[in-house]
């Protein structure tokens, strides 16, 4: 069981080929690293959704975000196409915040739709397909789940989820907390209960029940120090953060068309981390860090992450967000 320090098990404490390519780089999607004008969005324990302005990331002190209180825990963070902005909460409930009211930033938008489901046990990371379908990893059920892009349309209201998929026979959906596409249209998951890696291919994601994953890392015993926030290089090198350690490791793209027990190429060992490595995201090339113990960010260039190693950060948002907050993201700049 992890430390109750992490963000799962304090949540849970709290609450008891090609054409599929081209489809994804028409439209923009989570798996493509963001551009340099990108905002980092972060969702902060803090009860709020906090945004970094690209002015501000290159700042060693604590910037002011801009903000947009919740009144609860925020967990997933993502946009989709239209620029809308996606928040998974705590209290398992999906908002949508509409890119004309982002634009008024700092004025804090209100959500302008609240989708939930009796079904969603621990909904946390979220991401969206090509299609315009958002998908989310729920911890407690041990599932991703897809609510279609018909249901958004809809808006407020209970759902059933469109696609349920679990794994049952190899745990590679055991507690999952993130997921994230690749250019080909598959979708990976963490797995912090088993600790590992696992992909799903879009012909997967077309329905939903119990099924193997496609692949599945084991990592050679990598994986042991809790995985976190998982996300794609622009050379398609898979990274993910490790919660109980000071580290980032990188899978690299070589080997991730089939199963395998293969360690990381690359471990970035993060030199003012003790512990705590847990959101991570791309900013064009350069990878962000969330300190889930601090909530300080940090920023490591290419340079650095070519070897690995004890590395000191380009940049530090000093305590960018409250400890133990969740999901970091790139995204539209809104506001001043």
């Amino acid at each position: 069981m992890s430390d109750l320090k992490d963000p799962v098990e304090k949540t849970i404490s709290l609450y008891r080929s090609l054409a599929v390519f081209f489809i994804w780089a028409a439209i923009g999607f989570a798996a493509t690293p963001a551009t340099a004008a990108s905002a980092l969005w972060v969702a902060d324990e803090n009860l709020q959704i906090d945004e970094y302005l690209p002015s501000q990331l290159h700042n060693n002190k604590h910037p002011k975000a801009l903000t947009i209180p919740l009144g609860t825990v925020p967990f997933g963070v993502c946009f989709d196409a239209a620029k809308n902005l996606w928040v998974t909460t705590i209290d398992q409930n999906v908002l949508e915040f509409a890119t004309k009211d982002l634009k008024k930033l700092p004025h804090p938008p209100s959500p302008v739709a609240t989708i939930t489901s009796s079904s969603f046990k621990l909904i946390n990371g979220c991401t969206f397909d090509p299609q315009g379908n958002l998908w989310l990893a729920d911890a407690v059920n041990n599932s991703i789940d897809e609510i279609s892009a018909q249901q958004l349309k809809a808006g407020t209201g209970t759902i059933t989820p469109a696609v349920v998929i679990t794994d049952s026979a190899d745990s590679s959906l055991l507690e999952p907390s993130f997921v994230t596409f690749d250019k080909e249209g598959s979708l990976w998951a963490d797995s912090r209960g088993s600790q590992l890696l696992s992909k799903y291919t879009a012909s997967q994601l077309t329905s939903g029940g119990d099924k193997p994953a496609a692949v599945i890392l084991q990592g050679g015993g990598s994986l042991s120090a809790d995985p976190g926030q998982i996300a794609f290089d622009s050379q398609g090198n898979l990274w993910v953060a490790q919660f109980n350690a000071n580290l980032a490791d990188m899978f690299p793209k070589s080997i991730l068309g089939a199963s395998n027990n293969d360690t990381p190429s690359v471990v970035v060992i993060i030199q003012d981390f003790s512990e705590g490595a847990w959101g991570l995201a791309f900013k064009g090339s350069n990878l962000w860090v969330l300190n889930g113990f601090n909530g300080d960010i940090d920023e490591f260039v290419p340079k650095q992450l070519k070897t690995g190693g004890s590395l000191s950060p380009k940049a530090i948002l000093s305590g960018a967000a409250k400890e133990s907050s969740w999901q970091i993201t790139f995204g539209p700049a809104f506001g001043k």
